[in-house]
């Protein structure tokens, strides 16, 4: 079955649920459940931007002006692969084959560069001040809190630590729902 052909015949499912639903004047928890599958197959192949750290984004644009602007996929892995050696500093992280199967993804998708600065981290929906995400250092748990910090409360956050800590991060940045705010020096 094609991604197509799925989603048609949840549109149909969703559709004759919706007459059903409005015929009896009640809320079908099913048919929610077929609008919200409806919507997730048809993101099945939408490619996802990759977070690379900085010496990567300049090797892949050192690559881009060194073949030009039209230039594929396949040559910028040659001139990496050609031009980084084992005297550079970020050599190492070459060898890691998640990493290289990161670079490939950056390369044919599109990346963001990994930001190191800690940022606050706003959850949006909440109202006032209590809307930053919270991580206690003792119990291992986020929570959503202001941003006054105590001893074993943690209030700044990357965007690769969140990924590597948080197993929510993903869902909460794709559906829009994260804002990360400077912090002001202290």
């Amino acid at each position: 079955m094609t991604k197509e052909e799925y989603v048609k015949t949840l549109k149909k499912e969703e559709d004759d649920n919706a007459q059903e639903v409005e015929d009896n004047d009640y809320d079908s928890g099913y048919y929610d459940g077929l609008n919200y599958a409806v919507d997730l197959a048809e993101k099945l192949d939408e490619p996802k931007q990759v977070i690379i750290p900085q010496f990567v984004a300049d090797w892949i644009e050192e690559a881009k002006v060194y073949y030009g602007d039209e230039v594929d996929p396949l040559r910028i892995i040659f001139w990496i692969g050609d031009y980084i050696s084992d005297t550079d500093s970020h050599y190492e992280w070459l060898g890691n084959i998640d990493n290289q199967e990161l670079l490939l993804n950056a390369i044919a998708n599109g990346y963001e560069v990994e930001n190191e600065i800690e940022k606050y981290v706003r959850l949006k929906g909440f109202a006032g001040t209590a809307s930053y995400l919270n991580y206690d250092v003792t119990f291992e748990e986020f929570f959503v809190d202001t941003t006054e910090r105590d001893g074993c409360t943690k209030i700044k956050f990357t965007k690769r630590w969140l990924k590597d800590n948080w197993s929510e991060y993903e869902a909460y940045n794709n559906a829009g729902l994260l804002e990360f705010e400077e912090v002001e020096d202290e």
